[in-house]
């Protein structure tokens, strides 16, 4: 079990707190966008019938509020909905929390205010108006006055209530900027192993089977679970919200650096409005997450063919979870679960945006990836394993490589070795997730607020623009104390005219336009044949493409097909070496003293192997027997590849699995023993023989 820890860097601002809402009602005018466009004739008949066709789609809405004129022009968001997408409810929801309005495909929208392009408005427009919008450093809100009784009015009749709040008025120093504490303490996110746990796959509902060392598209069909805080918090935004989370760690299992196909497929999204219909939450980290794996199970069809069934659940939360040692719990999950439905699950704190990054590195839990800095880890990374998504200290991702050589490495094994039969099967219906950057429909201070509560905004003005989202919370001496968990802003997010951020950097749109055009991966050229794994007696030896003529890049598709090749070498027959076969060797090799303390003996043991009574699936592990006992030991998960899978096979074991192999001890080939023992022989080199013996007296 691993479980995911946050601290955050503090920044003491002087000043005083946030201003005061300010409300008021206004009958929203829906304006003719083509009515609009057409009033200059010659643009209008310069523009293409695809374009003419987007301002037909193209809402507009005047807002005369608070002595000023506000012109929302607002475009299609359909990717927030898809038909066959399964919404569950569990109890029943308050009046405000009910997601009813808006659960039609086509009610969301999003565009600019006044056409400022450092302006953000997500709505939905069916039923009245219901959403925010971001403009010249004030936020709005807008709803219907009372939707129950004017649902059923004219749209141009129904009456608003909207809310706007300013930014936090600091003290007059010459400046707003917020003063950087130095001495600031910034203790870096950690990741901190309560237990590790490595599970047998379930593989119970396995229609498929895959060949090694082939890269195959595995698809993760995933349930998402709202508990009731989630609810409170969130209101009828909680589905948009949930999936544009899920949109950013969808994108993050796409980057190349993870060495595999995994596209996330949200199949269903349960929210529960009643806390004692749900799963038993609490601040105890390792108990909640028990209970959710319970608890979810009664919601998973057993069968992997039907549409609603899921490969593992991610519940969120908004309770304060706690590990072992501290409150500063983020996530938690077993590892290598993920096709076990009883224990493949995650849990995960809502912080904001950022549980997207808690959301991918619990998932790569479920993979079977370990920390960075764990020990199975330490050859395979080297040096610089700090930055990347399973870190241990993770304090900036590193977004060129945010998967580290190990966990693509262990994801790999993991999937080679069959522990993910469960994700072969394309998904029916999946909900499509959002495609726009999450930063255009939650500016700086909606993230902020989503982090740090309702009456958090986004700290002006500071050198770590896009690289670390800074955000205010008020003290209760009325000062301000910007706070940072040391994530980056939202893809998306505006950061300057022309320009908004990307992979933690302020791009203009030219340049990062250049960063979101999808390439598909291409193999490279076969490398060199590997050293062969025996030196006689039929051996292994390997040759390895990657996938990078070129790379797949801003989520384009890695390479399918296969990405390791192996043969047969050195053939010819060993030596006597005393009548010792090379699985006897392999045993042998371990008679030290280790096995004294896991017998209790003080003597020397023997170990030979043991063929009786293995299963099929074990015969290339390296079972030992003790002579002279009955007892046995997995000495080694997997014998030295050209290793017989067993005495009376020609079959050999290459990484783990026994594969077929002829008499000439070569793999892929159809040779077999004839009657007389030959190899490939047509049975002429011996004759029968029959009569009668006489036993000696």
């Amino acid at each position: 079990m691993w479980f995911l820890r946050v601290s955050i860097g503090l920044i003491l601002c002087v000043g005083a707190a946030h201003s005061a809402w300010e409300e008021s009602t206004v009958v929203p005018v829906r304006l003719d966008p083509a009515a609009r466009a057409q009033s200059d004739a010659e643009e209008w008949r310069s523009l293409s019938a695809e374009e003419k066709e987007k301002v037909a789609e193209t809402r507009l809405y005047r807002l005369d509020v608070f002595g000023t004129q506000l012109i929302l022009q607002l475009e299609p968001d359909q990717t927030f909905l898809a038909p066959g997408f399964v919404f569950h409810i569990v109890g029943t929801p308050e009046p405000t929390q009910e997601p009813k309005s808006g659960a039609e495909p086509g009610c969301f929208f999003s565009g600019t205010v006044n056409g400022e392009e450092n302006s953000a408005a997500a709505l939905n427009l069916c039923h009245g108006l219901r959403g925010g919008f971001y403009f010249q450093g004030e936020e709005y809100f807008i709803q219907p006055l009372n939707s129950t009784e004017q649902e059923e009015q004219e749209e141009e009749e129904v009456v608003h209530m909207i809310r706007r709040r300013g930014r936090p008025a600091l003290a007059e120093e010459g400046s707003s900027k917020c003063g950087v504490n130095e001495d600031e303490a910034r203790v870096p996110k950690n990741l901190e192993k309560e237990a590790t746990r490595t599970h047998a796959n379930a593989e119970q509902t396995a229609h498929h089977r895959t060949r090694r060392f082939v890269s195959t598209p595995r698809y993760l069909e995933i349930m998402l679970v709202a508990d009731q805080s989630m609810a409170e918090f969130h209101g009828a935004g909680l589905k948009p919200y949930l999936l544009t989370i899920m949109a950013v760690a969808s994108r993050l299992y796409r980057h190349h650096s993870i060495h595999n196909s995994i596209s996330l497929a949200v199949v269903k999204l349960l929210v529960v409005y009643e806390e004692e219909r749900g799963p038993q939450v609490s601040s105890n980290a390792a108990v909640t997450l028990r209970n959710f794996c319970q608890w979810q199970r009664q919601h998973n069809p057993a069968s992997d063919r039907h549409p609603e069934h899921y490969d593992t659940a991610v519940l969120f939360t908004r309770t304060d979870l706690c590990g072992a040692h501290s409150c500063d719990t983020l996530g938690m999950a077993d590892v290598g679960t993920v096709c076990d439905p009883d224990k493949s699950c995650s849990i995960v704190e809502d912080d904001g945006l950022q549980a997207a990054f808690t959301v991918a590195h619990e998932l790569g839990h479920v993979f079977n990836m370990p920390h960075d800095d764990a020990q199975l880890c330490s050859g395979v990374n080297g040096p610089h394993w700090g930055s990347h998504m399973m870190a241990s200290t993770l304090s900036n991702l590193d977004q060129q490589q945010p998967w580290s050589p190990c966990s693509a490495l262990m994801v790999t094994t993991f999937l080679d070795n069959g522990h993910g039969q469960c994700l072969l099967d394309k998904p029916v219906k999946p909900q499509p997730l959002p495609q726009p950057l999450p930063g255009t429909v939650y500016d700086a201070d909606h993230q902020c607020r989503l982090t740090f509560g309702d009456d958090s905004q986004h700290c002006p003005d500071l050198s770590t623009t896009c690289a670390a989202l800074w955000c205010t919370v008020t003290t209760s001496n009325g000062l301000l104390v910007c706070q940072t968990k040391n994530f980056p802003w939202a893809d998306g997010t505006p950061c300057g005219h022309d320009s908004y951020c990307l992979a933690g950097q302020c791009l203009t749109k030219s340049q990062a336009a250049k960063h979101q055009t999808p390439v598909n991966g291409g193999w490279g050229m076969w490398g060199p044949w590997g050293d062969c794994s025996r030196t006689c007696g039929g051996g292994v030896q390997y040759s390895f493409r990657t996938c990078d003529n070129p790379l797949p890049k801003n989520g384009g598709k890695y390479c399918e097909g296969k990405r390791i090749q192996y043969r047969s070498c050195n053939t010819e027959s060993c030596p006597d070496n005393n009548g010792l076969s090379f699985r006897e060797e392999q045993c042998l090799a371990h008679n030290d003293m280790s096995a004294q303390v896991s017998l209790g003996s003080g003597e020397g043991v023997e170990w030979v192997p043991k063929y009786a009574g293995v299963s099929p699936k074990d015969r290339c592990k390296l079972v030992c027997r003790a002579k002279g006992t009955g007892y046995f030991f997995v000495l080694k998960s997997k014998v030295a590849d050209g290793t017989p899978c067993s005495p009376d096979s020609t079959s050999v074991c290459v990484q783990g699995q026994c594969v077929k192999a002829g008499c000439d001890r070569v793999i892929g080939s159809s040779r077999r023993f004839d009657k007389c023992g030959v190899c490939g022989g047509d049975g002429s080199t011996c004759k029968k023989v029959s009569g009668s013996l006489d036993r000696a007296r």
